[in-house]
């Protein structure tokens, strides 16, 4: 079982990169239009990207689940009695908005804005139909709304690292330069509701009590970690970096890049660390 509990891992890993990938896209291309013109075919592209990539692992992510609970045996796992026992759970269901919510986004792309705003909300809002949050006493309307909002945040920024990286080669110096200072002070804000909402949500999940002996709070403790060292990042690009962009622009840009290659990186192993802590329990 040891291959597929670290398959687990990897496949609900790929699924958030690939619901960053593709909801973020469209959460950035809401929120910066001009920005998003400049370099549209590199944003549809990773939104492209991210669908695709929802759509491959899902139906993996849904064979491993039925491989698990049948302790590995393939006949057992499809058989008539079990074929459709994934469905029937939140993470499957959750699954399923996921496929059609890609399907959607990859149908319309941003030539149907409305749409494709619809089906990007219901893909971000279908990781708090399942996990933790949803099947614990904090499954309440404070711990939803928490949970909803914390991932909504982690899309808005981390969707946002691979335009702003496209944008440092192709944006004019003064608009890149605007770009970058209009996403820091906007930032500002996500950061704040990311936070919270992380706080509120692994408060409800932990009782609001440090607990060393926990795989859990010890895997999320690396998390935190983790994401002050993204927030450490953030803030020299806004102290920084974006008045270099000003006085300097092509040391600026130059270093830029770099800053938001380190930004990925790290939120890449973000990622990877939420999908390891949740494969632990709260409750021990």
């Amino acid at each position: 079982m040891i291959e597929l509990d670290a398959l687990r891992i990897v496949l609900r890993a790929l699924t958030y990169v690939g619901s960053i990938a593709a909801a973020g896209g469209v959460v950035f291309a809401l929120s910066f239009p001009r920005a998003a013109d400049t370099i549209r075919s590199d944003i549809e592209r990773q939104i492209i990207v991210g669908c695709c990539l929802l759509l491959l692992v899902e139906p993996v992510r849904y064979i491993a689940f039925q491989l698990a609970i049948s302790s590995g045996d393939w006949s057992r796992a499809f058989a008539a009695d079990l074929r459709w026992m994934g469905m029937q759970t939140p993470m499957g269901q959750a699954a399923a908005i996921r496929w059609i919510a890609a399907a959607a986004i990859l149908t319309f792309g941003l030539r149907q804005t409305a749409a494709t705003t619809i089906a990007a909300v219901v893909l971000i809002g279908s990781f708090a139909l399942e996990g933790h949050t949803a099947s614990s006493e904090a499954r309440t309307a404070l711990g939803t709304s928490a949970l909803f909002i914390h991932i909504t945040a982690v899309h808005w920024w981390l969707g946002a690292l691979y335009p702003l990286l496209v944008l440092t080669r192709a944006a004019k110096p003064t608009t890149l330069s605007n770009i970058v200072e209009t996403f820091g002070r906007r930032a500002i804000w996500v950061v704040a509701a990311l936070l919270a909402g992380g706080v509120v949500v692994l408060a409800l999940l932990t009782g609001a009590r440090l607990d060393l002996a926990s795989a859990y709070q010890r895997r999320f403790l690396l998390k935190i970690s983790l994401v002050a060292m993204l927030l450490s990042i953030a803030a020299r690009n806004k102290l920084r970096l974006t008045p270099l962009l000003s006085g300097d622009p092509e040391a600026g840009r130059a270093k830029l890049r770099a800053s938001i290659k380190a930004e990925i990186l790290v939120g890449l192993s973000i990622v990877v660390t939420t999908a390891w802590a949740l494969d632990s329990s709260p409750e021990g």
